[in-house]
């Protein structure tokens, strides 16, 4: 597992709960010296995108209880730019469509929506 993944692994607040069938949140919060946040931006640190989606990937690994492989990103919206020691609530709702697989993620701050997007995963012959 690579080293970003970990950190945020290790900056989750909460336990995973599914709050509905086929629906998953986990709270995060990251500290000013968090990975994702080097040299973005200097001064003023805000969580790039690709950490917020891996947050959505990383959620849906931890509850399948395997690795999966993004085939695509769509229909994203970054709204809210996510700075440090904010509280982060990651909502992932799970889709199914034909040979690919995903999620509807929504990631929440105590201002509002910061970020939603649908990840698509590519689906092994096993059905993982």
């Amino acid at each position: 597992m690579n080293k970003i993944k970990k950190e945020i692994i290790s900056s989750a607040t909460s336990a995973i709960e599914e709050s509905q069938p086929g629906t998953i949140k986990q709270r995060y919060r990251f500290s000013p010296d968090f990975i994702g946040f080097s040299g973005h931006f200097p001064g003023n640190p805000i969580l790039p995108a690709f950490v917020q989606i891996l947050m959505a990937l990383t959620l849906t690994e931890k509850y399948k209880g395997h690795p999966l492989k993004a085939a695509g990103v769509e229909k994203a919206k970054f709204r809210i730019p996510i700075q440090p020691d904010q509280e982060i609530e990651v909502a992932c709702r799970q889709q199914t469509a034909g040979k690919l697989t995903g999620c509807d993620a929504r990631l929440t701050v105590s201002e509002g929506l910061a970020a939603s997007f649908r990840i698509s995963f590519l689906v092994k012959e096993d059905g993982q």
